[in-house]
């Protein structure tokens, strides 16, 4: 009896190599797909119960305790004082969102705060290896989709090497989103792994629906041909026919 040539061998374990790797490949592929089919037909909003949870904030109590200088008038969220840039500040919120920073003592308005003000900030908040500001502006609008807000903002550009920017609200003073180069490119990847290249946060898509119900599909139907092809399924159907 003829020995296997050495090409016929390789040929054979090569062809077992792939198809035990297609079915443990296979199997992610089929749950990535199907997965994705099915975050596709949630609403966000509703994974985030955020349709039944309301987040309007409640107004002061008539006869909460407040500085002589804040006018009570019914549209006061908190009055707080904390520390900012190193100085104590009185923090007011109304219930329509809106934000002011006022001296605790004479109550004269410090927002919006400034670029200094805003460059000092970002140092202080600074943990990264010993860098300086390169630049800070003042932004109103969306910037791409690293940045939606609130507004206005100060976004302030560090020296690193990954070009950080952090962004800074001018009402308030408090640190919002921190974004590098780094985070532009997984936000582009992000974006071609759930089928939005402009939002980047919609995993709802029909594009991702489709493309996962589809791929669902070609992953199921290439486990039936994969075992169309074992070789103990073939022979166990021929038995079965001359049975």
């Amino acid at each position: 009896m003829a020995t296997p040539s050495l090409k016929l061998r390789l040929h054979v374990l090569g062809s077992k190599i792939h198809k035990w790797l297609a079915i443990f490949v296979g199997v992610q592929v089929l749950l990535w797909m199907g997965t994705g089919a099915l975050m596709s037909f949630l609403d966000l909003e509703e994974v985030r119960s955020e349709h039944v949870v309301s987040r309007e904030r409640e107004a002061l109590p008539a006869d909460a305790p407040l500085p002589a200088w804040v006018a009570s008038d019914g549209t006061l969220a908190a009055v707080a004082t904390r520390s900012l840039d190193g100085d104590a500040v009185t923090e007011v919120r109304k219930v329509d969102g809106s934000v002011s920073l006022h001296d605790p003592v004479t109550g004269r308005k410090l927002s919006p705060i400034s670029a200094p003000t805003a460059r000092s900030i970002a140092l202080r908040a600074w943990t990264g290896p010993r860098t300086t500001i390169e630049g800070a502006r003042l932004v109103h609008e969306p910037v791409g989709t690293e940045f939606r807000g609130p507004f206005p903002a100060w976004q302030v550009t560090y020296a690193d090497e990954a070009s950080t920017r952090l962004y800074i609200d001018a009402s308030s003073g408090t640190l919002g989103a921190a974004r590098s180069d780094t985070w532009r490119l997984f936000d582009f990847i992000w974006g071609l792994h759930i089928m939005d290249w402009t939002e980047r946060d919609r995993i709802n898509s029909w594009w991702l629906l489709l493309f996962g119900i589809g791929g669902t599909i070609i992953a199921l139907s290439g486990f039936v041909l994969l075992a169309n092809r074992m070789p103990r399924l073939r022979r166990r159907a021929k038995k079965s026919k001359l049975a």
